[in-house]
């Protein structure tokens, strides 16, 4: 791809440039010298050549009175208010492929701030052989990119193209992803595309037509995917991660908020993009509108994107796990157990049940014809834990029983499992949301965050009841404490754990490497039994999400792992409470 966006060097100078089509004039600044004035083209950008300008430089540009760092930095110094550098960009590794095929995904999510004590890049490669050796093949890291002070989610960016300087230097990313390589994990990035951090986002005030006035999101204006060059920044976002850093895959957040006209031609090319880099990228997207057209397979192999996060799924589960009744349990209408069964065999429980808008609890189109590798299956991630006004894990939520057979559930059902960093093991690490702002900014920021607990999440809060998030004790409680995983129960949970990621590796990698012909299900009571059956083969598992006993019609013909209690008699399968078998 041919990149617009950011400095361009040659041997012996720096061409800068700027999109900004209504500005009226545009200067580069340098921290000592003159600045240099700029010159516009037809399509709205500013440019001009800097003589012995090369790597290292420092610069910001002017327009009026406001100065700002370059919106594709790819690295600051200062923060999102300091100095852009000039960087010479890394040499491709020259892989046109992920490292391994996406069967094969094992995935923890981590954050790279809480994941080690250090919270930086380096040291997550000094712990990434423990992820490996728990099970895990591919590692999804939350947003990485330049954020407001030293501590974020990461959803708050406003320079995209830049790791933050929290982390570490841009060379300590790139070794990680390298280590990560050499030790057989994929790394996929978690990027977001619908939407700027609220603070020192300078596009707005320079290059309004970067939004759609008349188009809101949760987070403000609307990002307007009609304009060209708009949608140019984002391909050349995502080609950068995989190609310069060499990143297996991208998930793309709340793709359902990218509301403006030519939203489908963003996402189109946007996966084309990827592709062109790499074919089998590993794409996935978090789309609340179950849009199963996008999932869509030709000749067995994704047209636009890979997989799905799949709420559904988990809020089944969860729903019958804890009781908790949100997420389109609230009213008791709906039976958990036929929701699950149709999770299980076709991915989406809502999926074009309603016509029209989407309602929260149906949705998007039917997705039978899709595959299980189609959907990401989760108990637990950043949203669900932090997400709730206590940020507590299921471990302090559930019992053990319920969380083996969770665990069972989703690591070995066909789709594709995920997990949150400490999981694997039961970590009890709440994962609360923390921002580091200056106190002006901050205060509103809390206000809104406890309305949107409210409005959003059904947390049932006070104004000022949740921990501070501007507060660095709230981002110290997130970390993982790494002796915890010296505890013997928690030892025992890791130990489970593997057992479950050997036999996935075993038994499913060779049924899953092949097309799923068809998915066929039962109930009975509580009890249900689904099978996949796939060119190489059937996978089958019964479960029981229920504390009393159940029977269902089902035998069991080949060599079982299980959770919980069962016995077979004659033709009826006896599952104990909150068991699971998988053949």
């Amino acid at each position: 791809m041919t990149f617009l966006f950011g400095p361009k060097l040659d041997d012996t100078s720096t061409q800068f440039r700027l999109w900004a089509p209504s500005a009226g004039a545009v200067e580069v600044l340098f921290p000592e010298g003159p600045p240099l004035a700029l010159k516009k083209d037809d399509a709205g950008f500013w440019f001009g050549r800097a003589d012995n300008r090369g790597p290292g430089t420092r610069y910001k540009f002017r327009t009026d009175a406001l100065e700002f760092p370059d919106p594709a930095s790819r690295q600051q110094e200062g923060g999102t208010t300091g100095w852009s550098v000039v960087c010479a960009p890394f040499e491709p590794s020259g892989r046109r492929e992920p490292l391994r095929p996406w069967h094969e995904t094992i995935l923890c999510e981590v954050h790279v701030g809480t994941v080690s004590p250090e919270g930086t890049f380096a040291g997550l490669t000094e712990r990434l052989e423990h992820f490996r050796d728990a099970g895990f093949t591919a590692l999804e890291i939350m947003p990485i990119n330049e954020f407001p002070g030293n501590r974020n989610w990461g959803y708050d960016g406003t320079l995209i193209f830049a790791p933050d300087s929290a982390y570490g230097p841009r060379e300590d990313l790139r070794r990680l992803v390298d280590r990560a390589h050499d030790l057989g994990l994929c790394l996929i990035l978690d990027v977001v595309y619908n939407h700027f951090g609220k603070f020192n986002n300078f596009i707005e005030r320079y290059a309004p037509e970067w939004f759609d006035e008349g188009v809101e999101t949760p987070w403000g204006k609307g990002i307007d995917f009609t304009q060209d060059m708009v949608r140019q920044f984002y391909y050349e976002n995502a080609c950068m991660w995989l190609e310069e850093f060499d990143f297996d895959g991208l998930r793309f957040d709340s793709v359902h908020e990218m509301k403006t006209e030519a939203r489908d031609v963003f996402l189109s090319d946007l996966a084309k993009s990827c592709r062109a880099v790499k074919s089998d990228a590993k794409l996935i997207i978090e789309n609340m509108d179950n849009i199963a057209s996008w999932l869509d397979r030709e000749q067995n192999q994704p047209k636009d994107f890979t997989a799905q996060w799949n709420d559904d799924i988990h809020h089944v589960l969860h729903y019958l796990a804890t009781g908790d009744g949100k997420n389109g349990y609230s009213d008791g209408s709906r039976n958990p157990i036929a929701d699950l069964e149709k999770g299980l065999a076709d991915g989406f429980v809502h999926d074009g049940e309603a016509e029209g808008e989407s309602d929260g609890t149906t949705r998007g189109e039917p997705a039978s014809r899709l595959p299980p590798d189609a959907f990401v299956s989760y108990m637990q991630n950043h949203d669900q834990i932090g997400n709730r006004a206590d940020s507590k894990r299921l471990p302090d939520r559930v019992s053990a029983e319920k969380l083996d057979f969770l665990h069972l559930s989703i690591m070995l059902a066909p789709q594709i499992p995920l997990f949150f960093m400490g999981e694997e093991a039961h970590l009890r690490t709440p994962f609360p949301f923390f921002i580091d702002l200056p106190e002006d900014a901050a205060e509103p920021m809390r206000a809104d965050r406890c309305r949107q607990m409210r409005e959003s999440f059904g947390e049932d809060v006070e104004d000022g009841a949740l921990p501070d998030p501007n507060g660095p004790h709230t981002f110290e409680s997130a970390k993982l404490n790494w002796g915890d995983y010296g505890n013997p129960d928690r030892r025992a949970a890791l130990d489970r754990f593997r057992i479950l990621a050997e036999w996935r590796r075993a038994r499913l990698w060779p049924l899953v490497a092949t097309p799923c012909l068809d998915a066929r299900s039962g109930r009975q009571g509580t009890a249900i039994v689904v099978s996949w059956i796939f060119e190489a083969g059937t996978l089958s598992m019964a479960l029981n999400p229920s504390d009393l006993p159940a029977d269902i019609a089902c035998i069991i013909t080949a060599s079982p792992l299980s959770t919980g209690e069962f016995s077979q008699q004659d033709e009826v399968l006896r599952l104990g409470a909150w068991s699971a078998v998988v053949w």
